[in-house]
């Protein structure tokens, strides 16, 4: 190591081997013919210190003064800087590369046998999907198709039933009914039809027994169906009763009035709704017990005001009234402008 006391040597420079800390490299960008020169460059013991770790170098790369100017020699500048400093002396070229980390071969290959065996599970499971998609749209196709099977045999089987109820059951108390069947084998709908007299002259509970006997054919072929049904004059179709069945077979009947009073019922509809959400309203009925036209009458901007869900519940509310309360089977709503009767909506 050199001591503190400059030192002065001459030197002769016949080619680029080192870095001017205050200059750049090279000044133009074609190469200069070779020169030789002789020069005095001072060496006083410059250390060179990178991220706080003094940099080794030896008597042929340490770093000189020249004319006030430091010169630290190329490599080791790249040592310091971990960088790769290469001379190409067939092109006259000093080329600095970043220091790649190094990776053995075992390395590579591991995580080369790891890509292929991902790929090979990505494969897998890409085909494990597309066998399973194709399973549940067979399996979708399959269900489908035993649903429409089910519900044809159960409307096969139900027509059977009714041909069997009616040749066993429509000359029952001199009826001289006429007996449908409609639904499923869960859940299965009775219309009777007969004459208003025939009907009203059965007592009470000869109209239960011959109900009651109906429903026990049809508990016999599907025990563990819901029964309802309805008795409707033949002649004009309209109700004459409604009946449910407990899981016994027990029939309960709720008589119907085959008048329609269609005053009584707007004046209901009326008491009900006639100051809904706040607004104004009207109502005219018109029809029979089988099918009833309701008109309601509004202000246009008043039904512009009120929410979709106000408008349901006004339409929904008055269908529910007529066919739950009034025993109607069919409504036709509506909605009116006050003013001119025009159509706005009809429900």
């Amino acid at each position: 190591m050199k001591s503190l006391k400059s030192i002065k040597k001459p030197v002769i420079i016949t080619a680029v081997s080192a870095l001017a800390i205050s200059g750049a490299l090279f000044s133009q960008s074609t190469y200069a013919a070779q020169v030789t020169k002789p020069i005095q460059a001072v060496y006083n013991n410059i250390k060179i210190i990178y991220n706080g770790t003094e940099v080794p170098y030896d008597a042929k790369t340490e770093p000189f003064l020249l004319d006030g100017v430091t010169y630290i020699p190329l490599k080791l500048a790249g040592t310091a800087l971990d960088k790769k400093v290469t001379w190409d002396g067939t092109n006259k070229r000093v080329v600095i590369a970043d220091n790649g980390v190094p990776i053995d071969q075992s390395t590579v290959t591991a995580l080369n046998n790891q890509i292929t065996t991902l790929t090979q599970e990505l494969n897998t499971a890409k085909a494990a999907n597309t066998t399973k998609d194709a399973t549940i749209a067979q399996l979708q196709k399959d269900n489908q198709t035993l649903k429409d099977e089910a519900s044809k045999n159960s409307s096969s089987t139900l027509k059977d039933l009714q041909k069997e109820l009616n040749d066993d059951h429509s000359d029952d108390y001199d009826t001289n009914s006429d007996i449908e069947l409609s639904g499923n084998k869960n859940d299965i709908t009775v219309t009777i039809e007969m004459t208003k007299s025939r009907w009203e002259g059965l007592s009470s509970s000869k109209q239960r027994t011959y109900l009651e006997d109906i429903v026990e054919d049809i508990l016999k072929e599907y025990k563990d169906a819901e029964v309802e049904g309805t008795v409707k004059n033949s002649s004009n179709r309209d109700k004459l009763a409604t009946f449910t069945t407990n899981s016994r077979g027990d029939v309960t009947i709720k008589k119907v009035g085959t008048s329609f009073d269609a005053s009584s019922i707007q004046r209901d509809l009326f008491n009900r709704y006639s100051s809904y959400a706040g607004y104004g309203f009207d109502f005219s009925v018109r029809g029979d017990s089988s099918k009833a036209n309701v008109d309601v009458y509004v202000n246009p901007d008043d039904w512009n005001k009120m929410s979709n869900l106000q408008r349901s519940n006004l339409t929904d509310g008055i269908i529910n009234f007529l066919k739950d309360e009034e025993s109607i089977d069919r409504v036709d709503g509506t909605i009116r402008n006050k003013g001119n009767s025009s159509q706005i909506i009809t429900f």
